[in-house]
């Protein structure tokens, strides 16, 4: 091998060790962030802006690869299916703390683990004998009043005393209709709606019910994982005005 040729592959050498050198110190110092992360209580992550800016910088490619396939690579979610967006600062189960992100994420919704978030269910109303059709009508026109979209008075009192007694409505969306974020029970005032807010699809959900899911993923990613995507999500939820 001549002089110059052994001169260039010493110093491919050299390019090759500083640059799994630099890879190594780079996951070293990844792990050590990820292990302050899990050390402090969730909640605690927002005192500290290193750690909020580096789990907000890592939660998109676990966002990517687990959760966009359902809630969308803009987080916004879909209506038709009744998956919620993410981005927005409207919660179900908590009032969307790391740990009440962190919660859902590690349990899901109705997703057959036992710490899942299953202690209410939307019920189909027509379907299982509580209201009639023309009691579910005026259930809806009731919730439609309350985005000012009805000006059916009649019906709106009807659906207001169905909703109060006979549906019994009040008892996971609120006497006042602002919903139980603890039930996962939105609320009915708008203009933020899960499974959409018109009239043809209020009287589906009211007549059909809702059972919408989340899977866990307490098995299939890490806690750190875990914790760096629900700092991703409580970052870009605060985001918005």
């Amino acid at each position: 091998m001549s002089s110059s040729r052994r001169t260039a592959f010493a110093a491919l050498i050299v390019i090759a060790v500083a640059v799994a050198v630099g890879a190594g110190v780079h996951l070293a110092r990844v792990h050590r962030t990820e292990g302050d992360l899990l050390r402090l209580p969730p909640d605690e992550i927002t005192q500290h802006a290193p750690l909020v800016t580096f789990a907000a910088s890592r939660g998109p490619a676990v966002y990517a690869a687990r959760c966009a396939q359902c809630h969308g690579a803009d987080l916004k979610g879909d209506r038709k299916r009744g998956i919620p967006d993410l981005g927005d600062r409207v919660w179900l189960y908590g009032d969307g703390a790391i740990s009440d992100i962190e919660n859902t994420i590690l349990y899901g919704v109705r997703s057959g683990h036992p710490k899942a978030h299953n202690i209410t269910d939307m019920p189909a109303f027509l379907r299982i004998g509580q209201l009639s059709p023309a009691e579910v009508s005026d259930v809806v026109e009731y919730v439609l009043s309350l985005s000012h979209a009805s000006r059916d008075e009649s019906a709106i009192r009807r659906g207001y005393d169905l909703y109060s007694n006979k549906g019994n409505c009040f008892d996971c969306h609120s006497g006042d209709a602002l919903g139980n974020p603890d039930y996962g029970a939105p609320a009915l005032t708008g203009p933020t709606w899960i499974y959409g807010g018109t009239r043809e699809e209020l009287t589906r959900s009211v007549r059909d019910g809702r059972h919408g899911l989340c899977p866990a993923w307490i098995d299939k990613l890490s806690p750190a994982q875990v914790r760096e995507v629900a700092v991703y999500l409580y970052d870009q939820s605060k985001r918005k005005p």
